[in-house]
């Protein structure tokens, strides 16, 4: 069995095309999986099965209210 490159398993949701991306004030950005409808900052490495890279510029919806 080949050993892995621990550091290529990990992946920003901010470059997935699975997400949606919103920011509140000048939060860091959230993202919203269309997967498993789970949220988690955008641009924190994590490892993720269901990551596809997206090859577009990501659309990050602004709020300036929590409501």
């Amino acid at each position: 069995m080949a050993i892995k490159n621990i550091e290529r398993e990990f992946v920003q949701c901010i470059r997935c095309k699975h997400g949606k991306y919103m920011q509140w004030f000048e939060n860091p950005v959230v993202a919203l999986c269309d997967i498993n409808n789970d949220r988690q900052v955008a641009e924190a490495k994590r490892q993720c099965k269901w990551f596809e890279a997206s090859a577009e510029e990501p659309v990050i919806e602004h709020f300036d209210s929590y409501s």
